[in-house]
């Protein structure tokens, strides 16, 4: 896997970009909004150095090839409203899974199955993996009605305890083959 140059996407709606340090702010807001960890074991973001820290952290997995991300910047209002990427790659088996989280105002809307679509096209066109996997809090309906709408299929279930949070989450794990 190589990530360089970076792949930058362009969509109706959408700009999926690498992000930057210009990014910060608009990555804060979503980063420091607690809807967005509502069915993650995260914690929120508290100062815009943390935000920072994250980018820097992101854009040096990429660097080494680990994951790939993209800032999903809205075209049309010139803001970050989300993030989406490919992790745990695992070049042996070619399956890599799929993170995402987009802001509350902008859900519902359209834009991350728009996103969705291209970052799996990537996955299987230029990364020449065979599977994607998304995991996803049971309770998340909104993210299993996306990933059923991109054809990805349920096929189990896992128990995670969490870290940051004191509970144990329901996950609903989601499989699309090419």
């Amino acid at each position: 896997m190589n990530f360089y140059p970076f792949p930058i996407m362009e969509t109706k709606n959408l700009l999926l970009r690498r992000m930057n340090d210009n990014d910060r702010h608009d990555l804060f807001e979503m980063r420091n909004n607690p809807n967005m960890i509502e069915y993650t074991d995260s914690k929120i973001d508290e100062t815009v150095d943390e935000t920072k820290d994250y980018i820097e952290k992101m854009n040096k997995g990429i660097e080494e090839n680990k994951w790939i991300i993209w800032a999903i910047e809205h075209k049309l209002h010139k803001k970050i409203i989300g993030s989406i990427s490919i992790w745990n790659i695992n070049e042996e088996q070619l399956n890599g899974e799929l993170g995402y989280g987009i802001m509350p105002d902008f859900q519902g809307k359209g834009f991350m199955k728009e996103a969705l679509l291209n970052v799996v096209g990537y996955g299987f066109d230029v990364m020449n993996l065979k599977e994607l996997l998304a995991y996803t809090e049971a309770n998340n309906e909104a993210s299993v009605r996306l990933l059923e709408k991109c054809h990805f299929i349920e096929i189990g279930k896992v128990e995670e305890e969490g870290y940051y949070k004191k509970q144990v989450f329901q996950m609903s794990i989601y499989s699309l083959k090419k």
